[in-house]
């Protein structure tokens, strides 16, 4: 998906139903979006439906699509997951402040020590 934009972080909070197969789950977890190894995706699936869904956190590609919003992992900004809209429940963006940089002369000049009286 291209993006013109500087890429924001996403925090997503989507349905448990989201990671109910088990494909799913390998694909965020081979992405690094999900902690944790095959052993745990029981206590996962568990604590998503016990909670109504979880959170996938990453950056921002694409909010504007009409199948979905698309993120990557901060793991791999590289990879692009798209999470269908009728997963979706909440979104929340931040993006970083923007640095200031000085460019040119500085404000005040550097204070020179004066060895001895001028030749």
């Amino acid at each position: 998906m291209p993006h013109t934009e500087p890429r924001r972080h996403i925090l997503v909070w989507v349905t448990a139903e989201y990671i109910q197969s088990e494909g799913m789950l390998h694909i965020l977890q081979e992405a690094q979006a999900i902690p944790g190894y095959e052993h745990d995706w029981e206590k996962i699936l568990e604590a998503a439906e016990n909670t109504g869904g979880f959170a996938l956190g990453g950056m921002l590609v694409e909010m504007h699509h009409g199948a979905g919003i698309w993120i990557s992992p901060h793991a791999d900004e590289a990879l692009e997951i798209m999470i269908p809209w009728q997963f979706v429940r909440s979104v929340v963006t931040a993006q970083e402040p923007l640095s200031r940089k000085m460019f040119g002369l500085p404000a005040s000049p550097p204070k020179r020590k004066l060895t001895g009286p001028p030749a």
